[in-house]
């Protein structure tokens, strides 16, 4: 079931890239209020929480598998990696942003660099699944408010962290299940 769900995370955030732009878009562009203290806070979130989150948790995790020789460390480092990677189809799908820009939006890097963090950290730790959402939350709104990114930009960075996540995840062995990862939030298997 595992495998099926991830398939279904990267066919649509494969499907949620191809539209130049759409309504939920448009709608949420023109929607959200941008009070300067609101643009504020998201250009310091957008600081904190972006790319730079992203090769600080890499280096530090290298750091950590090279001392402690520890193979689940490496694979971690792996997987982090995969899930940056979703970052490299921007250049196949060339949307163009809210505002002027030199690179591509879809997806949106901040919010991948930030949900691979997040992501990695729940498959080592097996919690924390709700603080990973917030950060990714909220680094996603922090981005369209700052016009940097459409909704689906954000939308498709999540999607496409999480399906290719998870089959890494699978294929590394760091998990058997995607029950793995939610326990809580998972009713338990009945047994016949």
């Amino acid at each position: 079931m595992t495998r099926v769900v991830a398939a279904l995370l990267v066919i649509s955030w494969t499907l949620l890239g191809l539209p130049e732009v759409t309504w939920l878009d448009v709608w949420v562009h023109d929607a959200l209020p941008r009070p300067e203290w609101l643009r504020t806070t998201a250009y310091v979130v957008s600081l904190v929480l972006g790319p730079t989150l992203g090769w600080a948790f890499a280096a530090v995790l290298f750091v950590l598998a090279w001392r402690r020789r520890e193979p689940r460390l490496w694979k971690a480092l792996a997987l982090h990696g995969l899930c940056c990677a979703t970052l490299l189809v921007r250049w196949l799908f060339d949307r163009v942003r809210p505002v002027e820009y030199h690179l591509p939006s879809y997806p949106s890097g901040h919010t991948v660099a930030v949900a691979s963090v997040a992501f990695t950290m729940v498959v080592l730790l097996k919690r924390g699944v709700l603080w990973a959402v917030l950060a990714v939350l909220v680094t996603g709104f922090a981005r369209v408010v700052l016009e940097m990114h459409w909704a689906t930009d954000v939308i498709g960075a999540v999607l496409g962290v999480t399906g290719v996540g998870l089959m890494a995840a699978l294929a590394l062995g760091l998990v058997t299940s995607g029950r793995e990862l939610v326990p809580h939030l998972v009713r338990p298997r009945r047994r016949p």
